[in-house]
This record gives C-alpha cells, sequence and structure tokens, in this order.
C-alpha cells in the first residue's frame, strides 16, 4: 500500500469514528410538499439494489470516500444503480451550498457527473479561495454547459427546492453527516475502508439474489 492511500484510509477511518461532519443546520426554506428530489444515477438503473450517498462537497470525509465510490462505482456498474443526493451542511462550510447548486444546475444540462468529479477532484483548491464560484463557474465551461442556463438554473428556486427535498429526505432516514450511505433507501453504517465499501456492496447484492 503506497503512503498516500494510506493516509487517505487513515483519514475515513479518524473521521468516521468521530462521527463525520454532523449536521446541526436547518434549510431556511420549507420543503415543497410536491417537489422531487435529485435523480442522478449511474450503473445499471433497473437493478434492485440502490446505493445511495448523501454527499456535501466539502466534506473532508466525503473527499477521503470519493476514490473508492468511483471505483465502486466502476466495478460494480453492471449490477448495481448509484445514487448521489446533495447534504450540503453549510453551518460548516461555506461553499458546500454553492457547490451543490452548481452540480443540480449541471445535472440539468446531463453534466451532473462530470461536475461531481470536478468538484472533489478541485476541493482542496476552491475551498481556499476567496469566492469558489468562480471556479464553480470555470468547471462549467470546461465540461461545456450553456453559461447563461447554467447560472440561470443554479440561482433558480427549482434547483434549491430539489436540494432541500434531499436534505428532508436524509433527515428522515437519520442521517447526521457526510457522508449518510443508504441501501434501498434505508441507512446503513458507514463503511470504513474502500474494502468494507466493496463487501458492503457485495452483501447487499448476494441479499437480493436470496430473496429471488
Amino acid at each position: 500500500m503506497d503512503s498516500k492511500r494510506f493516509w487517505i484510509i487513515l483519514a475515513v477511518v479518524i473521521v468516521g469514528l468521530a462521527g463525520a461532519f454532523m449536521y446541526t443546520g436547518k434549510s431556511k426554506e420549507a420543503v415543497d410538499s410536491n417537489a422531487k428530489g435529485s435523480s442522478n444515477y449511474y450503473g445499471k438503473l433497473d437493478s434492485p439494489v440502490t446505493i445511495t450517498e448523501y454527499v456535501d462537497f466539502q466534506c473532508e470525509a466525503c473527499y477521503s470516500y470519493y476514490p473508492s465510490v468511483k471505483q465502486a462505482k466502476e466495478q460494480f456498474k453492471d449490477k448495481v444503480k448509484f445514487q448521489v443526493k446533495y447534504f450540503p451542511i453549510s453551518s460548516s462550510h461555506q461553499f458546500s451550498l454553492a457547490a451543490a447548486r452548481s452540480a443540480e444546475a449541471a445535472a440539468r444540462q446531463g453534466k451532473f457527473w462530470e461536475m461531481h468529479d470536478r468538484l472533489f477532484e478541485g476541493q482542496k483548491m476552491w475551498e481556499q479561495t476567496p469566492n469558489a464560484q468562480t471556479t464553480f463557474d470555470q468547471y462549467a465551461e470546461e465540461i461545456g454547459l450553456d453559461m447563461a442556463k447554467f447560472k440561470a438554473d443554479r440561482e433558480g428556486t427549482d434547483v434549491m427546492s430539489v436540494i432541500n427535498k434531499d436534505l428532508d429526505d436524509v433527515k428522515k432516514i437519520g442521517g447526521t453527516g457526510t457522508p449518510t450511505f443508504a441501501i434501498n433507501g434505508k441507512k446503513v453504517e458507514n463503511p470504513g475502508t474502500g474494502e468494507a465499501l466493496t463487501k458492503m456492496i457485495e452483501d447487499a447484492i448476494a441479499a437480493n439474489e436470496k430473496k429471488q
């Protein structure tokens, strides 16, 4: 195991034991009873097994999990449906809501995953800037978005409604920190390592096969 991977895994374990980042903030906007949450999927869309990750793009633990989750997505994409939902904890992370808005605005043009990857891969850079939105706009240009639509969508009430619905959803399943993982809508304990994540997915697949 190289030193970089060791420190990533160690960081995940430490943060996991500490409970990750705790959610104490409340959405400033009421959740519309007719609102729909995000629909960011990857993999086998008709799979009976859905792995959901609620993320905060400025969260250190989410950043640490990112390489393992990305690898698992590719490994199990023919068997599992992966889903990412928004869990910005703006009380702790000043740019988390702007990042979520930018990701959902990109999703409106079919480029959620491209924005998702850039947000995590650039986290250590943009979180140090005075205005992270400038970097998010740069990412939007790089992935080929219609910038006028992107900016209008990210500031729109519809995007905020989607984020608020995701926040409401994670609260209902008992999520208190990021990342929060769920299997078929039920919250599960966070895996501590990439190996544990793989086993969690394999166990979910095996459990479903036994039902058939």
